[in-house]
């Protein structure tokens, strides 16, 4: 077996390689390429996504899994197996069966529609022109119930892509979490809004990108991201992207009136490249299936940790505020870091996903959850999205957008045909706040640590326990390894009560 296994890798690692090709052109198209290169770059792609693809249902990887003993009913193959080598059949025979069930024409067509659609919406966002990008993304629902129906017949379609997501997820698990969630952040929120409201005015003084940038440097550099396996750029909507095992780059935005825009933008993928960067199997799995993450929601713990629990706490800037005035220049005049740090954990309904406030964020997410279900079973016509959203806006946040870019336009995920995505951001806030109090629980001294300036025992504890395993388990046995219980979302709303009831005072 050892020969078979050593074949299967040396095939996968092939593949490997094309997408991370793939991967280039596509950071480039969202950062350098010039406008008018998009045509081209979509067919560029598109053969790309080809080539992958046939190099994934490659008969002969059928054969080396099934020589394995892997089969689709029992894809961990032959019990004889290192645990290791089982958990990389797994792995390998999820991402081939899916790509057999696929035909090398939709594929194709999809990622030379994704390429355009993505540049259809960077420019209808600018122009707030939601006309423009809507049959682009008719056409992206098009494609995406087309995969569906190939991967799971008979099945419901947004059922199918939400398991791509969140291995095992369906709309109805789903809609369960959400709505025991909404009723929860409905109360804290409640709770918030009879308090006094946060001054944060002094966060919209005007900071300048030159300002901002030297901001993200310093902050990757005290999260320990090695710019020597990657490096920052700006772009639309921040993304963080694996060029490589060594080459995880990420972006963010400069938003001159709103520094703290970017200062968490970059500490959020930030979050994502340490965990990419620490993913670490044994020597003979680097670069195959087994060197990926958990599942999106797992990687979105990683960075709303880093983001909200680390980088919105008093213990992380108590020792690293006077560093961020001096870089801010005159617009942290006159601040101390306690109005800061309640300045940054303001709870106010907002427009935008992104730089929403912690209570509020998941509300953002089951808006979308919503909408992107009705579109995927044609209960709702794209021409009617701008009003739907502005409507469940108004609903779910008391607020309705002024305009379509702040509103159905905000967000690049559609474009991408990444339909089934947005639950893992909630999803991901669950998982941070339990890995979170395992943490604190594993380490009683690590608050005291990042308040004396030090976050690497939060990084150390994470690559131990989340990072190195990479594909090995999947989300719900990660989280049963790593706490010893189910996902519980008691700890996320725990953890927000504490943090605001001391914010707001109640």
């Amino acid at each position: 077996m050892r020969t078979e296994l050593e074949r299967l890798v040396a095939l996968d690692r092939e593949q490997v390689l094309v997408a991370h090709i793939q991967a280039v052109l596509g950071w480039d198209q969202e950062t350098y390429m010039p406008p008018k290169a998009i045509e081209e770059r979509a067919e560029q792609l598109a053969l790309l996504e080809g080539i992958s693809h046939e190099k994934l249902v490659n008969s002969e990887i059928g054969r080396l899994l099934e020589a394995l003993g892997s089969t689709t009913e029992r894809p961990q193959g032959d019990p004889s197996l290192a645990p290791e080598e089982r958990a990389y059949l797994r792995a390998m025979r999820r991402a081939y069966d899916q790509a057999t069930r696929l035909p090398a024409e939709l594929v194709t067509e999809l990622a030379r529609a994704t390429s355009l659609s993505q540049a259809a919406w960077a420019e209808a966002r600018e122009k707030n022109d939601f006309s423009a990008f809507a049959p682009h993304l008719e056409k992206m629902l098009e494609l995406n119930k087309r995969k569906a129906a190939y991967l799971g017949p008979g099945k419901k379609p947004y059922d199918v892509l939400l398991d791509l997501y969140e291995p095992g997820s369906t709309e109805e698990s789903i809609a369960a979490v959400f709505a025991s969630l909404r009723r929860d952040l409905v109360a804290l929120l409640a709770k918030i809004t009879a308090r006094p409201q946060v001054d944060d005015s002094f966060l919209l003084r005007k900071v300048e990108a030159e300002r901002q940038a030297k901001m993200s440097e310093w902050l990757m550099h005290l999260l320990a991201y090695d710019e020597g396996r990657g490096r920052l750029d700006t772009t639309a909507h921040p993304f963080t992207t694996t060029l490589g095992t060594d080459d995880v780059r990420i972006t963010t935005r400069y938003l001159e009136h709103l520094f703290t825009s970017s200062v968490f933008s970059t500490i959020h993928e930030t979050g994502h490249a340490l965990y990419e960067l620490g993913i670490a199997p044994s020597p003979e799995f680097r670069r195959t299936k087994l060197s990926e993450a958990s599942s999106m929601a797992i990687h979105e713990s990683q960075s709303r940790l880093w983001e909200n629990t680390i980088g919105r706490s008093l213990s992380f800037w108590k020792p690293n505020f006077a560093k961020l005035k001096t870089l801010a220049g005159p617009a942290l005049d006159g601040v101390s870091v306690d109005a800061f740090v309640r300045a940054i954990n303001k709870v106010e309904p907002s427009l935008i996903r992104t730089e929403a406030d912690e209570v509020t964020y998941g509300i953002h997410v089951i808006l979308r959850f919503e909408l992107e279900a009705e579109l995927m079973a044609g209960r709702l016509a794209v021409k009617d999205l701008p009003a739907a959203w502005n409507a469940k806006a108004k609903e779910l946040l008391g607020i309705e957008p002024p305009n379509d870019t702040k509103g159905c336009l905000q967000d690049i995920h559609w474009s991408m045909g990444a339909i089934g995505y947005f639950p893992s951001y909630a999803l991901g806030n669950l998982y941070a706040a339990q890995f979170w109090a395992k943490m604190r629980k594993d380490k009683p001294e690590i608050e005291a640590q990042i308040e004396a300036g030090d976050v690497a025992p939060v990084l150390s504890w994470l690559r131990e326990n989340i990072h190195k395993p990479g594909a090995a388990y999947l989300p719900g046995e990660l989280v049963e390894r790593v706490t010893g219980e189910k996902l519980d979302a008691r700890y996320f709303i725990e953890y927000l009560t504490d943090k605001y009831s001391k914010v707001y005072g109640f």
